[in-house]
């Protein structure tokens, strides 16, 4: 899909991470009212399982579900991301193009390389992309208002987590989408670590675990480099951990 104006856009090493990471909070924002987005950074060409045509399938219909105004691939190389000039020109164009108020970028310590060089390349053009000269292009300069960086596989504690208990059936349809990389009886392909029966069942129950930490059901942890904005800091604890919702008489 071609870039769009958006106002939340997350970027993904591969085709089922964003769905994985932050999908709920996607999912969310789109049933705000807001444009959301994603952008990949590959085609998940070296995965063990799934030809790429299946997971450019599964990723447009995973954007379907999450209600997502675009979804791009920069179509860059499986498993040689690295943080480059040239990729940092691609994103920051891509940037001012789409405009996003909201950057979710990976993790910057994960297991997988090509993650920790997505949040590097991210990092960097966060700030590039508001540097008039930088890149050239017909779009003006355009940097957005925060970046955000999903929780990876290294244990780490969230600076903010958002509620997603009420699209949490939403995000793991999306996140089923990607049928072709998870656990399916009688599967030909090599297992692997995403593959194993309770993969899915994990991710769930991280989500039960983040929502725990403040009080509700399901919950995407963020974490930011810089301080998070409160403009009103007593309607930001309107509501007590654990309180029941409100039911009709």
């Amino acid at each position: 899909m071609e870039p769009l104006p958006c106002d939340i856009v997350a970027f993904a090493a591969h085709p089922d991470d964003a769905e994985l990471s932050c999908g709920g909070t996607l999912a969310l924002a789109a049933r705000q009212g807001w444009k959301a987005a994603v952008v990949d950074f590959t085609r998940g060409e070296l995965s063990t399982r799934g030809t790429v045509e299946e997971r450019r399938k599964e990723a447009a219909e995973a954007a379907r579900v999450l209600g997502l105004a675009c979804r791009v691939n920069l179509e860059l190389p499986d498993g040689h991301l690295h943080d480059s000039d040239e990729n940092r020109k691609l994103v920051v164009r891509l940037l001012r193009k789409m405009r996003p108020k909201v950057v979710i970028a990976p993790a910057l310590f994960d297991h997988h390389p090509d993650h920790m060089a997505a949040a590097k390349i991210i990092q960097r053009c966060f700030y590039l992309s508001g540097v008039e000269k930088y890149a050239g292009g017909d779009d003006p300069p355009w940097r957005p208002h925060a970046l955000l960086h999903y929780l990876g596989s290294a244990s780490m504690t969230p600076d903010l987590v958002v509620d997603i208990s009420s699209v949490h059936d939403v995000r793991m349809e999306a996140i089923r989408c990607h049928h072709s990389q998870f656990h399916r009886e009688g599967a030909a392909e090599p297992p692997t670590r995403i593959s194993h029966p309770d993969f899915l069942p994990t991710i769930e129950a991280i989500s039960r675990r983040t929502g725990f930490l403040i009080g509700v059901a399901f919950g995407e942890g963020f974490t930011s480099m810089a301080p998070v904005p409160v403009p009103d800091l007593i309607s930001l604890y309107f509501r007590a951990p654990w309180s029941q919702p409100e039911r009709a008489p």
